[in-house]
């Protein structure tokens, strides 16, 4: 079964130029973000190769194994299948209703820039952490 899975995740980097995360740079992140004291209520997980994406909180120190989440809160899916999380500045924690929540972006950030290098995209709706590169054809 790991073989199986290990030959699926190799097809699905094809698709990439590039790889910025490790499982230990990931643990980092996720540690790091949790030292801070930063709640992180809602973020757009994006995976390897797929359309999908969930919406979903930050990990607790509880939720995190070496090489993937521990299963409860998440699904325990492997860190090398998150293409990138996307954490946005505000949002509406009810579609449609003019309520906004806010997440510190910017604390986020300099949690992280004292951490190491991570490939982070700043925009005004939020922040994306990326994990992978797709490749760019000409």
């Amino acid at each position: 079964m790991q073989a199986s899975a290990d030959v699926e995740y190799q097809k699905a980097l094809a698709k990439y130029d590039a790889s910025f995360m490790s499982d230990a740079k990931w643990l980092r992140l996720f540690r790091a973000v949790v030292s801070a004291g930063l709640v992180i209520d809602r973020a757009s997980w994006k995976f390897v190769d797929s359309e999908h994406s969930i919406w979903q909180s930050f990990p607790s120190d509880r939720d995190l194994m070496p090489t993937r989440f521990a299963d409860g809160k998440f699904q325990p899916f492997e860190y090398k299948w998150i293409e990138s999380v996307f954490i946005p500045a505000r949002y509406r924690p009810i579609e449609d209703v003019g309520y906004e929540k806010t997440q510190d972006t910017q604390g986020i950030v300099a949690a992280l820039e004292s951490e190491g290098k991570f490939q982070i995209t700043k925009s005004e709706t939020g922040i994306t952490i990326h994990a992978y590169q797709r490749r760019t054809f000409g």
